[in-house]
């Protein structure tokens, strides 16, 4: 067992949900880890990688507001994520007539360029996590965090009423 398995199972004796979400947590922050190491290389952070993935796939120029929702971060965190990689060519910001303040963010050939770089290292990353597992494991794991982040984003919804 590792020093961050004996660290979770350590803090886990108060009960299966909090155990629970000490693993999440545990892995959440790994998988983070290993993706900032691995962006690094193309000179990303797992940050900018993750809020280019949303600008790319968003379909249209997604706002500032739209990105913040997306990647639950701050619409000020996103902002100056997005300062960053702008003055890195990787997007572009602008207004539209009759949009109010809202900035519409754009990925650039350069954004897209290191996004298709991030897709090998994705791979590699998940075939880490993934190592030892069954198809059929996998689908289930897949199932069930669906779920579970279903249960807190619908808890979530309700806070913000």
């Amino acid at each position: 067992m590792s020093s961050v398995d004996s660290q979770v199972v350590a803090s886990c004796q108060t009960g299966r949900e909090a155990c629970l979400g000490r693993h999440v947590y545990v892995l959440f922050h790994l998988l983070m880890r290993q993706c900032d190491a691995a962006a690094e290389s193309i000179g990303l952070t797992s940050s900018r990688w993750f809020l280019l993935c949303s600008i790319a796939s968003a379909g249209d120029e997604p706002t500032i507001g739209e990105l913040s929702d997306e990647s639950m971060l701050s619409t000020q965190a996103v902002s100056q994520l997005v300062s960053a990689m702008e003055r890195e060519g990787l997007v572009t910001r602008h207004t539209k007539p009759g949009s109010g303040r809202s900035v519409y963010v754009r990925i650039t050939d350069s954004g897209r360029t290191a996004l298709e770089r991030t897709d090998e290292i994705a791979t590699q990353i998940e075939s880490r996590l993934l190592a030892g597992l069954e198809q059929g494991e996998i689908d289930r794991i897949t199932a069930d965090l669906e779920r579970l982040i279903d249960n807190m984003s619908a808890k979530d919804a309700e806070k913000t009423k």
